[in-house]
């Protein structure tokens, strides 16, 4: 299946499950979004992965600064919709140390649970990345790992 292809098939089944990656630039459109779809799913990145966002799409907030941007951001959301964790952790997490690993993983889980007071129940690994010890992890904290499905990001939404 081609790319283009891929994308239109999500555009059109998965509009309720949003992969939310730049909430600093397409906020807004998102949020107009979500009012045609309140039982979304969301799946949020955390500031764990502010480098992250910071080196693809740029952020003019210090990591500080996102976070708090992050819980407010998610706390008008959590209302409406199902958030849940979405954590970019490498292309090839084997090249990463467990102990990277485990703390990307349970400070992403941790900012659910102390800042948005939401207990995570799923994980979507960013770029569907992961190996054995990461999903471990992740099972430990109670999380289903979501393998491959349809969904949008929030920066297709127009």
């Amino acid at each position: 299946m081609k790319i283009k292809d891929l994308r239109f098939l999500n555009n059109l089944f998965g509009k309720k499950i949003i992969h939310l990656e730049t909430p600093h630039i397409h906020g807004e459109k998102l949020l107009k979004h979500l009012k045609k779809y309140r039982d979304c799913k969301v799946y949020c990145l955390t500031p764990i992965n502010y480098d992250f966002v910071n080196v693809e799409f740029g952020l003019k907030l210090s990591k500080k600064q996102y976070q708090k941007f992050l819980i407010e951001y998610y706390s008008k959301l959590k209302k409406d919709c199902n958030l849940q964790l979405h954590v970019h952790l490498n292309q090839y997490p084997e090249n990463l140390s467990n102990h990277q690993k485990e703390k990307m993983i349970k400070e992403a889980y941790s900012f659910f649970i102390n800042q948005l007071k939401i207990k995570p129940t799923e994980i979507v690994f960013g770029w569907y990345a992961s190996d054995k010890s990461s999903e471990d992890i992740a099972i430990s904290l109670g999380l289903k790992i979501i393998r491959r499905h349809l969904h949008i990001y929030d920066r297709w939404i127009k």
